[in-house]
């Protein structure tokens, strides 16, 4: 029975140990995770969980807190370890036991990250395993405390109804534009921090732009140098340090995408092709009116997806839209005043990306209903979400949450298993 207080507190300087580790062994990490990924990325995300474990000071007052008997976590497809060290090894400082499901695509690579930085000793109650979906939430999910879950809406809400007992935290994606303002001063600085932002992890990051809104007195040099800035980025295989553009982790999507290039092959004036088999997309450069604007596409890939406003009453419309208010995360703001309503919606930013700002101890996202949310049965909160605060606040969820009489036979079982049918470190058979 949970007691509401942590007793595994002291873990915390287990955790430091791993950061020692990671920075020991950087090198070797670098080379494991460069087999999926640029070398960019890889060494970014060594540096971001080397910080997030240093930094666990900030988060003493939730972890504090949390006792919790289980933890299931469907773990994102990019960025391993730091997904890793966010989504697994810190909530296992709250947790009895924490059970992660490896992406389809690239287990045995997630496997091969983990051993590389010895995860396993640090954090000894995180369990990976390879499932289907539907095998892990009927022998994991379904029965955990607490579910994460990092990846597409309509997924989450599928999962979510199958592990009707747990409180769910969902980690999605947003929009995340870049608005290029009447204002903005396009130095070399800015327009690498925008393009990086774009091309970081060859796009896979759920935090990248899926939109500049750019005004048209800086259409034209805004695309003058993001076309120069892309045309000199090496593309090819990550075994190369130099590589910022490779290709793309999970190919299932790419005939779609290149569905949508297609529909848009009139305003793409740089770029445009996807091979599906190779798993490349070439950086894209796409430019219409903002009044021409359809739908807002999380491309997941080196898309330049360009809007061009005249007013602020435009790039109102445009936020006010649900299209956005649903995937409202963050925006950042360059030459450019915030139109009324923003910062309701939105984690506004001046004159920085994401990228430049996100720290693994603070709350990350934004307001959208479909972006980020803590839900407990029909309960639901929206907001930019902190893994730690999330947690540490699952019991007392649990106990002011109503159960309704249909669900509560199934709400006693999960909940009176405590042994977990699953061996440590199993791979669940169909």
């Amino acid at each position: 029975m949970s007691t509401g207080v942590n007793p595994r507190l002291d873990d915390v300087a287990v955790a430091r140990d791993c950061a020692d580790y990671l920075e020991r062994h950087r090198h070797a990490i670098v080379q494991v995770l460069t087999e999926c990924e640029s070398y960019e990325t890889a060494v970014n995300e060594v540096c971001n969980s080397i910080d997030t474990l240093r930094n666990l000071h900030r988060e003493l007052a939730h972890l504090r807190k949390a006792d919790l008997d289980s933890v299931a976590v469907f773990l994102p497809i990019n960025l391993p370890l730091y997904s890793l060290i966010l989504f697994a090894a810190v909530p296992s400082l709250m947790a009895g036991r924490v059970d992660v499901r490896l992406p389809a695509s690239t287990p045995g690579w997630l496997r091969q990250v983990a051993v590389a930085a010895h995860l396993e000793d640090f954090f000894p109650r995180v369990h990976l395993h390879e499932a289907t979906r539907r095998q892990f939430i009927d022998v994991v999910a379904s029965r955990a405390q607490a579910v994460i879950f990092t990846g597409r809406y309509e997924s989450a809400e599928q999962v979510r109804n199958q592990c009707s007992s747990s409180v769910f935290l969902f980690e999605g994606s947003g929009v995340n534009p870049v608005v290029i303002g009447a204002q903005a001063r396009l130095t070399p600085e800015v327009i690498d921090n925008v393009v990086t932002a774009r091309v970081f992890n060859s796009g896979q990051d759920c935090a990248a732009p899926d939109v500049f809104l750019v005004h048209m007195s800086k259409l034209d040099e805004f695309v003058a140098s993001v076309a120069d800035r892309i045309g000199s980025l090496r593309a090819g295989s990550y075994d190369d340090p130099r590589v910022r553009i490779g290709s793309i982790l999970n190919r299932r999507p790419l005939k779609d995408l290149a569905a949508r290039l297609a529909s848009l092959a009139a305003d793409t004036i740089v770029g445009g092709t996807v091979d599906v088999k190779s798993g490349f997309v070439d950086p894209t450069v796409i430019v219409r009116p903002l009044s021409e604007h359809d739908f807002v596409t999380e491309f997941f890939a080196p898309i330049f997806y360009v809007l061009v406003y005249e007013s602020d009453e435009e790039l109102a419309a445009f936020f006010s839209g649900r299209d956005y208010r649903d995937n409202a995360m963050y925006v950042s703001l360059y030459g450019q005043a915030p139109v009324a309503g923003l910062f309701e919606s939105s984690t506004v930013l001046f004159e920085q990306t994401v990228l430049q700002v996100e720290q693994g101890n603070t709350p990350f996202g934004g307001n959208g209903a479909k972006a980020n949310y803590v839900a407990c049965g029909n309960d639901v909160e929206v907001g930019p979400m902190l893994i730690s605060e999330a947690l540490s606040r699952v019991p007392y969820l649990q106990r002011h949450r109503v159960v309704p009489i249909g669900e509560r036979s199934h709400h006693r079982a999960a909940h009176a298993v405590r042994e977990h049918p699953l061996g440590p470190r199993s791979v669940i058979a169909p």
